[in-house]
């Protein structure tokens, strides 16, 4: 073999192997793209892991809520501030117009919150709990659970109750054939906070399944339920009227909306949406509503009752 055919030879290997390398990390780069893309795209929307108690509507965003500050472990004193501060910011972020922090109090007994919240007029108190926390390194993970409830000052109810958890961890220093990853440290707590913020966030902005599977107008009547509830009569006035456009022969929203007259002092009004309640003779109990009336009494039962003291 001549000098200049193994020069050839030798050329044609080096410029084979070169074309292995950019194939290799063409295709790595690829995948790479994909896995970012696949994630954006069935991530979707994330709620805490476990839901215990949640009602059948979403939280409405003027509503006058009260965050005091989460209870802490022992072992690491400040994350419940941490972690209050950080829902605190997040439900602003999400255009809650009526929300106040409150974390600054030190006794987040029950009865002394309570007592603060019916002084300012609260309609819902957030408290919860950082129930483990880690901080991690580049060789451990982070992690951070927390447990959140929402009370209703009206009812005395906790009416949300979730858990989220959310562990964070290390990238790991990787050598390849031909390049190298270098490592990186597990997310903060702080940035795990956040991440459960959001999850905490999405489930009082998203409905139930089961108000996703009501008919319009039954969502409508839950929806006036939840202001008959904090006395906000107008609001609830005008869900009940809109359900009646939809089906006329609503029981449940001629009986609340006889409920709003009751309560506004429109006695003969009140009485007329009683009497179509009577007059419809549908066979329904309030197990199918979260309207704020006797539980497992028909409509037509209940509707004779407020008639008979309303005539008294």
């Amino acid at each position: 073999m001549t000098l200049n055919t193994e020069f050839k030879t030798n050329l044609k290997k080096r410029e084979a192997g070169l074309n292995v390398f950019i194939a290799m990390r063409t295709i790595l780069v690829l995948v790479a793209v994909f896995i970012c893309f696949s994630s954006c795209f069935t991530a979707g929307i994330k709620l805490p892991e476990h839901i215990y108690k949640r009602p059948s509507y979403d939280l409405h965003r003027d509503t006058a809520i009260g965050v005091f500050r989460f209870w802490s472990p022992e072992y690491a004193p400040g994350s419940g501030y941490a972690a209050a501060t950080m829902f605190y910011k997040e439900l602003l972020e999400r255009g809650f117009s009526n929300v106040a922090a409150e974390i600054d109090v030190h006794d987040i007994r029950l009865d002394n919150i309570m007592e603060i919240a019916e002084r300012k007029n609260y309609k819902l108190i957030i408290t919860g709990e950082v129930s483990y926390y880690i901080s991690g390194n580049e060789l451990q993970e982070s992690r951070v659970d927390e447990q959140i409830k929402a009370i209703d000052m009206l009812t005395r109810k906790t009416v949300w109750h979730a858990e989220v958890m959310e562990i964070g961890r290390p990238v790991y220093r990787a050598d390849y054939i031909f390049f190298s990853t270098k490592g990186k440290e597990a997310p903060s707590p702080a940035v795990l906070m956040g991440r459960n913020a959001r999850k905490f966030c999405n489930m009082f902005l998203t409905v139930s399944e089961e108000h996703e599977s009501l008919s319009e107008d039954m969502r409508l009547v839950n929806d006036g339920d939840n202001y008959l509830v904090t006395k906000e009569y107008e609001k609830a006035k005008s869900l009940f009227e809109k359900a009646l456009e939809i089906n006329p022969d609503n029981g449940y929203a001629l009986f609340n909306l006889g409920l709003v007259h009751e309560r506004q002092g429109n006695k003969e009004e009140a009485i007329k949406m009683y009497q179509k309640v009577i007059a419809l003779n549908i066979d329904a109990t309030d197990k199918e509503s979260n309207a704020p009336i006797k539980m497992g009494q028909s409509l037509v039962v209940l509707a004779k009752e407020h008639i008979a003291t309303l005539e008294k």
